[in-house]
């Protein structure tokens, strides 16, 4: 019998439990003559032995392996998935450690959930990496969008992987997914964006849109016709991260999930919004999201798109009648289709205008 088969008797004897103490207590002090990486994985499995002296043996022999060491270890090829799970938190504290980690062939999820909910930014970036692995668990999804570390660009690379994911879930089989698998998805879907699961079942279409697909614009036409293919949640992932075409058309969406979504859009500029600001087939939802942002009411049409719009709630409205010129409030007061109370604020505001700029308004006997 050979060397080789002797050492792996011995380990498999210590992993069984079938080792005697002598065999055992060499381990857990790393006496024996095995690769390091291989005596790591004993003293690991030894924290648990029967024997006292053995499990603190085995437990200094783990915390004296320093940074260099433990690089040997994880870079070994033969390195256990348990190791790299044990070692997964310091790994967290070392990008050059969660590189290793990440990476190695037999990193197990629980390791990569470590890394993905602890990481910082660089962290996170190994972890995306791997997209078959983030295919195959979309928990790990759901774990990195928890992480506070994780950037805006990184999240939306998440919505696009959880978007594949949920395309993927039909070509399973011939046959439809069972309720279970596709509450499943629907429940990764809301993590992500952020939503209650429940308004991800609420109904969906798309206002007044048969303007687009009788639109003259190809494009338009197509991603319309493409977006009536989609469920609820895919069509809130593209919102977020769709183009021009694709904003337009989901903003009216009935549902306000995805409709909302589109304000969430990181390529949503000023213009657009201004456009979304003077929508009458969007749900108020928009309308409020938009006069509460403080970076898009700055812009003077946008306020004023938003007052004149009937369908902005009038707790939204009333907040910048004040800012309006007096022009804008002549208008806003002759306006039969905005509602009475902010008609009424605008013929206020204007004369209370007037009447500070009128030269003998005060003391006049």
């Amino acid at each position: 019998m050979g060397e080789g088969s002797t050492t792996q008797q011995i380990v498999e004897r210590i992993l069984g439990g079938k080792a005697p103490l002598a065999i055992r207590a060499a381990a857990a002090r790393g006496a024996l003559p095995l690769p390091r990486a291989v005596l790591t994985r004993l003293a690991l499995h030894l924290l648990d032995d029967p024997e006292e002296q053995v499990r603190s043996d085995a437990e200094a022999n783990l915390a004296s392996l320093d940074d260099s060491g433990l690089r040997d270890v994880l870079s070994d090829e033969t390195c256990a998935p348990e190791v790299l799970a044990h070692f997964a938190d310091r790994a967290v504290r070392d990008e050059g450690l969660a590189e290793l980690v990440a990476f190695h062939k037999s990193v197990p999820d629980k390791a990569l959930f470590v890394l993905g909910g602890k990481g910082n930014a660089s962290i996170i970036e190994l972890v995306l990496t791997n997209q078959e692995r983030l295919l195959a668990t979309p928990q790990l999804l759901d774990t990195l969008t928890v992480n506070p570390a994780l950037r805006p660009d990184q999240r939306g690379r998440i919505l696009d992987l959880l978007d594949r994911f949920l395309r993927a879930v039909p070509e399973k089989g011939s046959e439809k997914v069972d309720d279970e698998k596709e509450g499943v998805d629907l429940e990764e879907a809301a993590r992500v964006l952020e939503v209650d699961v429940g308004e991800l079942f609420a109904s969906s279409e798309i206002l007044d849109g048969e303007e687009f697909e009788l639109a003259e614009d190809p494009e338009i036409r197509s991603a319309y016709r493409r977006i009536l293919t989609l469920n609820t949640a895919q069509k809130a992932l593209l919102a977020m991260r769709g183009g021009r075409e694709e904003r337009l058309i989901l903003v009216r969406d009935s549902n306000k999930v995805v409709a909302l979504c589109v304000l969430r859009n990181p390529r949503i500029n000023d213009q657009e919004i201004e456009l979304l600001a003077n929508m009458r087939n969007v749900t108020d939802e928009v309308l409020r999201t938009i006069g509460s942002k403080s970076e898009w009411v700055k812009r003077y049409s946008v306020v004023s798109a938003l007052v004149r719009n009937p369908k902005t709630p009038p707790g939204i409205s009333t907040n910048f009648i004040s800012r309006l010129n007096s022009f804008d409030l002549k208008n806003l007061m002759r306006d039969k289709n905005v509602p009475e109370i902010i008609r009424k604020m605008a013929k206020k505001t204007f004369d209370i205008r007037n009447q500070r700029s009128t030269p003998f308004s005060r003391g006049k006997k």
